[in-house]
């Protein structure tokens, strides 16, 4: 024989044919085809709801805030009018953001998952940070902040709202 590596064409584990296995398998249902971007499968569990609730609460807070920091600003003598529509553009687009992330979590989107986990990264990151510097009522808001970052986190990884995100996107 030839020049060969001395690897030959057998039959072996990694060229056998293994059929899916029949628990892995759903069956499809006649308006799977087409039928939009709110098809859900079943009814929604409760960790579902609650995490797009929660979601879409952190983005009324932060329309609130704006709304908050645009009436101090108006309120203030010396303001820099810059950052403060700098700051209410970007948590504006952010808190719209999450307004479609909050409708994407109950249709099963997988991609309402990564805003979730970077927006409780950030709360969570900020609020450990001004936690330390902040006066005693402003602790109490930082404090909630980051119980809040913690118990969405929860929901987010919770085995339901895994299994809706990906079981509802065939």
């Amino acid at each position: 024989g030839g020049g060969g590596v001395g690897v030959h064409d057998q039959p072996g584990p990694l060229r056998e044919r293994r059929p899916t296995p029949a628990a892995t398998l759903r069956p499809a249902t006649s308006d799977a085809a087409g039928s939009g971007p709110e098809r859900r499968v079943g009814p929604l569990s409760g960790p579902v709801r609650l995490l797009s609730t929660a979601v879409f609460i952190e983005a009324l807070l932060m329309v609130g805030f704006i709304a908050l920091d645009v009436v101090a600003a108006a309120r203030s003598e010396d303001v820099e009018w810059g950052a403060v529509w700098f700051v209410a553009v970007v948590l504006g687009l952010w808190s719209a953001g999450l307004f479609v992330v909050s409708r994407g979590v109950l249709a099963g989107r997988r991609w309402a998952f990564t805003p979730i986990l970077f927006t409780q990264g950030l709360f969570g990151i900020a609020g450990i940070t001004f936690f330390g510097a902040a006066a005693p009522t402003a602790r109490v808001i930082w404090g909630v902040v980051i119980v809040g970052a913690v118990v969405v986190l929860r929901l987010l990884f919770s085995r339901e709202v895994r299994e809706h995100l990906i079981y509802t996107n065939t």
